[in-house]
């Protein structure tokens, strides 16, 4: 009998330029964490060490750090970089952020590394709306494959600016859905109890870094117009952040204090639980790329309200799932979260059509298979 010799493992180099966590991160270190035996993945951060790699280390991946926090620790980088791929025999070099991709592309063809892919999370590959890293990252782009992009709309937005539309592959962001499992009634309530939260009060829940892209001051103008037209609520912001003081701040001067409460960084196992008592989900960005909260909270049963931009149409389907509004537009925001405060039968109807569209087309073992598919193919390929 003919024995058939087992293909070589597919070893691969994902380059992050940040170690905090965040929409890359998190699906990185999913993606990672449970693909097959067929293939061997290694990390590194160009930071110090931060949560996501001591996930990974405990998880039994190998994990680099090489700081790279101002200029004068590039050069040290490069030649701690240069070494590692020289010595690791990857296979493939995935790429995460500009600086990553910007050093990556560059040593990998000093280095004769024939595959280097981008992970694009963001119609800006920098996740920064600014001309000039876009200009960096088209001037390099030939010297990579192309991007592996989690939204169409980011497709489309860097083909319209001049970048090769085959250079890329659309694989969207998948989360393993058991954590966001139903809970019982006595359950939510024990759990209203553990927040302090009031028994009948609706939960808004929004899980975003308090960075200036998530446009938290327009859900905050928002929150003041509900509480103007007589609604009752709790709004749960979920994160932290350079803005933390100055929402605060906002929050205090329109007298918002009652309604709405910071919650600060919260472990990610903790997310599925806080999902659990949300009655209506919102994310005000005034960008993104396909945003893993609005998908965490779609398969916790949420109605979601978030704005026309990136990937979120990819995701929330107008009318169905949730409702989409203009980005920058609290009067918008508003007028959504009161139909949904006010309409507990209409929320119930979008939040469980929200969970059954995740488990069809948002599920983490679609997205390994996608990914584990397009490293295998670009390995046995001649010419990737």
């Amino acid at each position: 009998m003919m024995n058939v010799k087992n293909p070589e493992p597919v070893k691969i180099l994902h380059l992050l330029g940040s170690a905090s966590r965040g929409g890359t991160e998190t699906m990185t270190s999913l993606l990672v964490r449970h693909m097959g035996p067929g293939f061997e993945n290694e990390l590194c951060f160009l930071d110090r060490k931060g949560p996501v790699g001591e996930e990974l280390e405990h998880a039994g991946l190998k994990v680099h750090y090489l700081p790279l926090r101002s200029p004068w620790a590039l050069l040290p980088v490069v030649f701690r970089l240069s070494g590692l791929l020289r010595s690791g025999g990857y296979d493939i070099l995935h790429l995460y952020g500009l600086k990553a991709n910007l050093l990556g592309r560059l040593l990998g063809r000093i280095l004769g590394q024939r595959r280097v892919l981008g992970g694009l999370r963001s119609a800006y590959p920098s996740g920064r709306k600014e001309q000039w890293t876009l200009l960096l990252d088209r001037l390099t782009f030939r010297l990579s494959l192309g991007y592996v992009s989690n939204s169409q709309a980011a497709i489309d937005f860097l083909a319209s600016h001049g970048y090769g539309r085959r250079k890329f592959w659309l694989i969207h962001n998948g989360i393993d859905t058991r954590p966001f499992c139903d809970r019982s009634a006595e359950e939510k309530g024990a759990l209203r109890q553990h927040y302090a939260l009031p028994p009948d009060k609706p939960i808004i829940t929004c899980v975003a870094n308090l960075r200036p892209p998530k446009g938290h001051e327009y859900l905050i103008e928002a929150l003041r117009e509900l509480k103007e037209r007589g609604l009752e609520f709790v709004a749960l912001l979920v994160g932290d952040g350079p803005l933390r003081e100055r929402l605060e701040e906002s929050v205090q001067s329109l007298k918002l204090t009652e309604q709405v409460r910071f919650l600060g960084s919260r472990d990610h196992d903790e997310i599925p639980t806080i999902l659990a008592i949300t009655d209506v989900f919102v994310l005000p960005s005034l960008w993104e790329g396909l945003p893993t909260a609005i998908i965490e909270a779609m398969a916790a049963g949420c109605p979601v309200v978030g704005t026309a931009v990136g990937g979120m149409p990819e995701l929330v389907i107008e009318g169905e799932t949730g409702f989409l509004v203009p980005p920058g537009d609290p009067g918008a925001l508003a007028e959504r979260l009161e139909l949904l405060l006010q309409d507990p039968a209409l929320r119930n109807r979008l939040g469980e059509a929200s969970a059954d569209r995740v488990r069809e087309h948002f599920s983490l073992e679609r997205m390994v298979q996608q990914h584990q598919a397009l490293y295998r193919a670009l390995v046995e390929s001649e010419n990737p």
